[in-house]
């Protein structure tokens, strides 16, 4: 006769933050290798930093951006099923935070070495943007992770679209 297998919850408090302290720094470096790559790129579609080539780059690392945060997030979930939606949750700001700081730090290096590697999107001033923008992307993420209902997850996803769209309306186009 055999035997149920047993499983074993290796999760605690301590493993999330493990995790977390884990996932979050190696999610800013691979972000800064990927914003690198996509600058040398634009370089070379573009043949020099130009302004309309300044916003593909803009536009391509917040993209890059809302990639590095949603799978942190989707791995973190993947590594602990059981860790709290608040924790995952402040993980994507984390992650946002770390990587828009890393990311110079890997653009400068390359710098150094002689490559003009283009603008970068971090300034100090601006990391309660990135810190709302990563809050904004892993609830979207976890979202996708944790609600079993798709219906009511499209449903909370515009949701949340439509009234970050209504804030925008209301206190910067107006």
């Amino acid at each position: 006769m055999s035997t149920k297998p047993t499983t074993h919850r290796s999760s605690s408090k301590t493993n999330y933050w493990a995790a977390i302290l884990r996932a979050v720094p190696l999610a800013g470096l691979f972000y800064g290798i990927l914003v690198l790559a996509g600058n040398l790129l634009c370089y070379v579609i573009f043949g020099d930093y130009t302004n309309f080539a300044t916003k593909v780059i803009t536009g391509l690392q917040l993209f890059l951006l809302w990639l590095i945060v949603s799978s942190t997030v989707r791995t973190l979930h993947l590594l602990s099923k059981d860790m709290p939606v608040v924790i995952l949750w402040l993980a994507g700001g984390l992650t946002a935070i770390v990587s828009v700081l890393l990311a110079p730090i890997v653009l400068s290096i390359v710098y150094k070495m002689g490559l003009e590697v283009g603008p970068s999107i971090a300034d100090v001033s601006k990391l309660r943007f990135y810190l709302i923008l990563g809050l904004i992307f892993s609830l979207i993420s976890i979202i996708h992770v944790r609600v079993r209902n798709k219906a009511l997850g499209s449903t909370l996803e515009w949701v949340i679209v439509l009234g970050l769209a209504a804030l925008f309306y209301v206190y910067y186009l107006k």
